[in-house]
């Protein structure tokens, strides 16, 4: 798969700004983040699928295809008249679900879901590991742990939910090195995108400015690899194995 382009840490044009009251957000992290960065309007509002796709395929380093697929998807299920604001997405059940690693459940009878944060959520996440990074192995046993307070998924959903998760896998997953000692100089990102390896892990500093702030991470440089429907297919099942072999931690 080609490399994308995208560079977050050289590009000086879309700070980070959080967003203002009267501004459009919605429980979708990746979302939030572009807009919050300028990618999309700051405001999140009438967003068309075609800008969405182009910000998602740029920023994020998603197929075409798969872009478009969500954008346009996103649109027709949650927006109104061909164009969508963000908050539209939060619509319980539409395409947002319970069990969100970083967003409480929505309240029974809610119509939104919540689109604020939950830190106790994300601190949860983030003990999942001692190390400062987070492997698929945790993410996935993370998920598995939050799912089971949650009211139970569909099927779909349940698919949603893992192919969210190995997103985050594609998008910000880097190679540690072996030796400890070296592992902050020696992250680079991960050019062919396996998710089975160990090797392949996401740092916790990406994920406490990613989902605890929806801003695109110091540091980062960008998506390694494309990822299209077969990776994220191929990623799903993955995550479906190793959800086989794990249990909900209990809280101490």
């Amino acid at each position: 798969m080609p490399t994308a382009a995208y560079t977050h840490t050289d590009d000086h044009d879309h700070p980070y700004s959080p967003a203002t009251p009267g501004d459009s957000r919605s429980p979708c992290p990746a979302l939030n983040a572009l807009a919050n960065h300028g990618y999309l309007p700051r405001d999140g509002r009438n967003l068309s699928p075609s800008q969405l796709a182009h910000a998602i395929e740029h920023v994020y380093g998603l197929s075409p295809l798969f872009a478009a697929l969500l954008s346009y998807g996103g649109v027709m299920r949650c927006g109104t008249r061909g164009k969508l604001n963000l908050h539209d997405l939060a619509v319980h059940n539409l395409v947002e679900h319970d069990g969100s690693l970083v967003h409480a459940d929505a309240p029974q009878g809610a119509k939104f879901a919540p689109t604020d944060v939950d830190h106790a959520l994300l601190r949860q996440l983030l003990d999942t590991s001692p190390t400062d990074y987070l492997s698929l192995r945790d993410l996935t046993q993370a998920q598995v742990t939050r799912q089971a307070a949650s009211p139970p998924l569909h099927a779909l959903q349940a698919i949603v939910s893992k192919g969210e998760l190995d997103l985050i896998m594609e998008v910000f997953g880097v190679r540690r090195a072996e030796n400890a000692e070296n592992a902050k100089r020696s992250l680079i990102p991960d050019a062919d995108g396996t998710l089975g390896d160990e090797q392949v892990v996401v740092p916790k500093a990406f994920l406490e400015q990613w989902l605890g702030e929806e801003r695109l991470p110091d540091g980062w440089q960008g998506p390694s690899h494309q990822t299209g429907l077969r990776e994220i297919i191929s990623g799903v099942r993955t995550i479906s194995k190793a959800e086989s072999t794990e249990s909900p931690k209990v809280a101490l």
